[in-house]
């Protein structure tokens, strides 16, 4: 059964490594500054066990896309559901939770991609595509695919998920651009952070944890994870900053698991909000995922240009 809380797009890497350069080339996200012909729009978004849906169209056939900044390509579409020609084969991979995927593009430029009727983009190529279908089951029959960072990055963007909306601003506009969109009174916290994965989709820094330091990135693909090591859990633990709940159910399903709830988080001289609800595993690292569960506590502003990352209170 398709869980939930396994959800990401998918992990991309797993697909490049095992393809000679021609082919692993093919697959890397487009170089080419993919914009719409709006300067500035705004996106409203559906909320699905956390994940952000958006309603659009690929040629015409009518659907919901999944916004991930996790996934480097701009669209990654789903051939199960979209007549899709398979005319070139990029490689094998397979989902966080198992199941095979394989990765395609057809010849032909996808003729249009309607983003919530607000913007239009024509002629796309070299689109990738797969078979999506087990997440038809578990969200909608009508699952287009993913917009990911090789779009998002062209574009200072707000999330606001209280008014589920994602606001767009292009960063070929005024210099002044981040300082027209960012409130200096409500800002609780301003993270300088370095640009980690495939394409620096990844924003990653370093939080402190009382005297304890975690690596951490941000993710709207993560609902919230943290993985720590053995002796890094029992200190918090013993500290009172780490909370293990054991859990039967999560997002409908019985899936046992253990939940993890993390206090103290500072930024340099920023205090931060609890990550609450973390997926949680022992392993050789110290890393927090930071996504759903942590970020509709603000409104996140994300400049991918001058690798800032700031969050506004509501």
């Amino acid at each position: 059964m398709f869980l939930p809380t396994m959800l990401r797009a998918v992990a991309i890497s797993a697909f490049l490594t095992a393809l000679p350069v021609s082919a692993a080339e093919t697959a890397s996200p487009a170089t080419t500054p993919l914009l719409a012909d709006k300067a500035n729009f705004t996106l409203p978004f559906y909320l699905f066990n956390g994940h952000i849906l958006i309603d659009g169209a690929v040629n015409g056939r009518q659907g919901k896309l999944m916004f991930d900044t996790g996934t480097e390509f701009p669209f990654f579409l789903n051939n199960h559901y979209l007549p899709l020609a398979k005319d070139l084969k990029i490689g094998e991979g397979q989902a966080a939770s198992g199941q095979k995927m394989v990765l395609y593009k057809q010849q032909n430029p996808i003729k249009t991609i309607d983003l919530a009727g607000q913007i239009q983009l024509n002629n796309l190529t070299a689109v990738l595509h797969t078979d999506w279908s087990f997440i038809e089951q578990a969200y909608t029959p009508y699952f287009l695919g993913s917009i990911g960072h090789g779009f998002n990055r062209q574009y200072l963007f707000v999330i606001d998920y209280e008014a589920q909306t994602i606001a767009f601003h292009a960063f070929n506009q005024s210099k002044t651009l981040p300082a027209s969109v960012i409130d200096p009174a409500r800002v609780a916290a301003t993270f300088e952070f370095t640009p980690t994965g495939v394409d620096g989709k990844m924003p990653e820094v370093v939080l402190r944890i009382g005297n304890k330091t975690v690596k951490a990135s941000f993710d709207t693909g993560n609902l919230g994870s943290l993985e720590l090591t053995e002796a890094m859990k029992n200190e918090l633990i013993a500290s009172g900053e780490l909370i293990l709940t054991p859990r039967t159910y999560t997002y409908g399903l019985r899936e046992p698991h253990e939940s993890a709830n993390l206090k103290g988080l500072n930024y340099g001289p920023q205090a931060l909000q609890d990550a609450r609800n973390l997926t949680f595993k022992i392993g050789k690292t110290n890393q927090l995922g930071l996504g759903y569960h942590f970020l509709k506590n603000y409104i996140s502003v994300w400049d991918y240009q001058n690798s800032r990352l700031t969050l506004l209170r509501p």
